[in-house]
């Protein structure tokens, strides 16, 4: 009897912390993939990580930005991009520079796509 009482009171624990996980958001239907365009000509050597001047990137309210993978320039990959003073996701936000990490030697010239971003459509629980 011992036995079966025991398990059943792992079983409510076991419960009782998944439901402390739960998901604080979920993705809505749609999303758009915007370009990420240099607004500065930047030199960079090899390993150089340095932050570029970008068109702004209007970011709706409730939405995730996230980085495409996939290489845009030969010189190097966004990480991530910013603003000056962070916003809450519920507030429009924008984002005017970009971290790149350097691959090779080069330079990253005005008007140049660098990158991809993905902005995804979330509903905060």
């Amino acid at each position: 009897m011992f036995r079966i009482l025991g398990r059943v009171g792992k079983i409510e624990h076991d419960i009782g912390e998944a439901k402390k996980y739960q998901y604080d958001f979920k993705f809505k239907e749609g999303g758009m993939i915007v370009p990420i365009i240099a607004d500065e000509t930047v030199e960079f050597k090899q390993g150089d990580a340095k932050s570029i001047k970008i068109k702004e990137i209007k970011i709706p309210p409730k939405h995730l930005i996230l980085m495409c993978s996939y290489a845009r320039h030969r010189v190097g990959h966004i990480i991530a991009v910013g603003e000056e003073f962070p916003v809450p996701i519920e507030m429009e936000r924008t984002a005017d520079n970009a971290m790149f990490i350097a691959g090779i030697d080069g330079t990253v010239s005005k008007g140049d796509l660098i990158g991809m971003a993905i902005l995804i459509p979330i509903e905060i629980m």
